[in-house]
């Protein structure tokens, strides 16, 4: 058997398979609708959203202490703070926070280029946002 003839018969094979439905593993029996629904998702607790290379990392402090707000010299009309912070690609990541701001409901609090004392080479940076 040739090599084409094989994968003609493989072909033939798939085609008839995907072609007959099969059973569904889920019953088609209807389920009670939910009448009730959530009015608005929200989450009060402080999250470590996570870190990658480079030391980039996330934070995001849900309910906002107006101690925390005078210790950051910010505002005190935030309800939350977003705090990104990374130890390379400051460049990227400011214009990624643009596109983000303009995105969703936040601002943009205060962008820092702090000195790095870990070495290596590359532009240093810390973002906040607030809500």
């Amino acid at each position: 058997m040739s090599s084409n003839e094989l994968v003609e018969q493989i072909m033939a094979q798939v085609i008839a398979r995907v072609a007959t439905p099969e059973q569904q593993a889920i019953p088609t029996e209807n389920h009670p609708i939910r009448e009730t629904a959530m009015a608005e998702k929200s989450c009060s607790l402080t999250e470590f959203v996570g870190t990658a290379i480079g030391d980039t990392l996330g934070l995001v402090i849900a309910n906002v202490d107006t101690a925390l707000l005078d210790a950051m010299k910010l505002e005190k009309r935030y309800r939350s703070i977003g705090i990104l912070g990374a130890r390379t690609g400051a460049g990227p990541h400011i214009m990624a926070a643009d596109e983000a701001v303009k995105a969703t409901n936040t601002e943009v609090v205060s962008i820092e280029l702090p000195r790095d004392t870990k070495g290596g080479a590359g532009p240093r940076f810390a973002d906040y946002f607030g809500r």
